[in-house]
């Protein structure tokens, strides 16, 4: 069974014709809220379970429910789960985390070890409503955006010759970078270096801003794998992104999120098809991906001279996924709260971009904002002189500054405009308004920023708002009879291919 493909097999009769599966909203209502209600209520269960009988085996019992809703939402709301499954795939590993935490894992970072409190059920509980918010943005415009992905791959075949050689000049010139530091520098898998320790040492533009930027390209390496004579080329590209990100000591969340972009075009004209979801072929991807990253990371850790050493840091590096929320958690849960200094320090950096690093907001808001009370100063120093710091930072930022109230309704807020974003970048896509798509891109990559590090300039700052829109400008532009932007595609296209032919 094809993943993807554009035409039917000969002889086959193409199901584009049908009602389709996958239609409007109101037809498939009751199974969505079905789902949605029928999680929920589970959540809320074992959130009760979890205070009035604490257990760790609360934490996994989240764990399972999430990795259920996402079977679920795969099911009944597949274009919400393909755009958004490079979070999905992020929170179930903050899950995973979580479990261990409340299993009494050791937090080298915050010097404690976990206890069950019941965290992470009540974190399940706001995701459901998070994902709950986005499904409802997503799938009202999926009828539309359907009938476009339906001829997508026809558009994409008469520029992939254009998308291909710029993605190709893309990886040459990477790949002689990545080379050069290298054999200067060696790498972290081999050597043993901490990425993060690797990225200090290194200390540079190009480095930082291809692990940075690089998943802005990936939707186009998934357009070119649903578009004929192209996959091939496809599948290599997107297995050099993966090489080289765990050659350079790249984790199982950072290679989860490539083929998560990856896998967005190519499964919107899957679905446009009607065709069925191939669970058994994504559940084999994820299976190999742990099968090839697990033994990779372990090496990276010394695991060739100190097996039992690298396991323990492995675990103390798992622990840090969940570990901020988990503090947030225990410490500041208020239905109720509204620290105005810290809001007000916090959005007079929006309009200014001189103020939007995490040097000069330092510990008045985001993401040291929040580690501040759980770290030690010595700790708090060096991360802050490495520019690093926790992880999933957003969501305990959101409960230490508002409240669970206020949490809610930034989530609710944060839900509709990621995935407004996300359909403006799928119909950027559908169109060929790479311009477009690619502006798109880099507001979804900021915003994935803003979930890490929690800082808000990521996801309304000036940069993101003039990305925002010039992106709907071009999208608008290009749906114009009259289109001015076609033109200048088409010809800027046959100039870049003539010149690499």
């Amino acid at each position: 069974m094809a993943l993807v493909g554009a035409r039917a097999l000969p002889g086959r009769p193409s199901r584009t014709t049908s009602a389709p599966a996958y239609g409007a909203l109101r037809t498939r209502g009751r199974s969505i809220g079905g789902m949605y209600l029928l999680h929920f209520l589970l959540a809320a269960g074992a959130a009760y379970g979890a205070v009035a009988f604490p257990s760790g085996a609360w934490a996994y019992v989240a764990t399972l429910l999430f990795g259920s809703f996402c079977l679920g939402l795969l099911r009944v709301a597949p274009a919400t789960f393909l755009l958004f499954v490079p979070l999905l795939a992020l929170r179930l590993t903050e899950f995973l985390s979580g479990a261990a935490i409340e299993n009494g894992a050791y937090m080298l970072e915050t010097t404690t070890y976990g206890r069950p409190t019941g965290a992470f059920c009540r974190l399940l509980l706001l995701y459901l409503v998070f994902f709950g918010a986005a499904t409802l943005v997503v799938e009202s415009g999926w009828l539309r955006l359907r009938q476009r992905f339906l001829s997508a791959p026809t558009r994409w075949e008469s520029q992939a010759k254009f998308i291909w050689a710029v993605l190709l000049a893309f990886a040459v010139i990477i790949s002689a970078y990545l080379l050069r530091l290298a054999i200067n520098n060696g790498t972290p898998l081999f050597s043993g270096i901490d990425r993060f320790r690797y990225l200090e040492i290194i200390d540079s533009p190009i480095y930082r801003g291809f692990l940075t930027n690089r998943i802005v390209l990936i939707p186009f390496v998934g357009a070119l794998f649903a578009t004929p004579g192209y996959r091939g080329k496809a599948f290599g590209y997107i297995v050099w992104l993966v090489a080289t990100s765990i050659i350079f000591g790249e984790k199982f969340t950072s290679l989860l999120m490539i083929l998560s972009l990856f896998a967005i075009p190519a499964g919107l004209v899957h679905i446009a098809n009607d065709r069925p979801i191939p669970v058994g072929t994504i559940a084999g991807i994820a299976t190999a991906l742990v099968v090839v990253t697990i033994p990779a990371v372990l090496v990276s850790y010394g695991a060739l001279s100190d097996f039992d050493g690298a396991v323990q840091r492995y675990g103390q590096r798992a622990a840090l996924q969940g570990q901020l929320w988990y503090q947030a958690d225990l410490h500041y849960l208020k239905a109720v709260n509204f620290e105005d200094r810290v809001i007000a320090a916090d959005m007079a950096s929006w309009p200014n971009p001189a103020a939007q690093s995490p040097e000069k907001a330092g510990t008045r808001f985001g993401l040291y904002y929040v580690m501040q009370p759980f770290t030690s100063s010595r700790l708090l120093g060096w991360t802050q002189e490495g520019g690093t710091g926790f992880v999933f930072s957003l969501y305990p930022y959101f409960l230490r500054a508002l409240g669970v109230v206020g949490l809610l309704i930034m989530g609710v807020l944060l839900a509709i405009y990621h995935g407004l974003v996300m359909r403006w970048l799928a119909e950027g896509l559908a169109e060929a308004s790479w311009l477009a798509a690619l502006l798109f891109g880099r507001v979804m990559s900021t915003i994935y920023a803003a979930y890490t590090t929690g800082y808000l300039w990521n996801c309304f700052g000036i940069s993101t708002v003039v990305y925002l829109s010039a992106g709907l400008f071009l999208l608008w532009e290009s749906r114009r009879a009259n289109s001015r932007t076609r033109p200048m595609m088409r010809s800027a296209a046959r100039r870049v291919t003539q010149r690499f032919s």
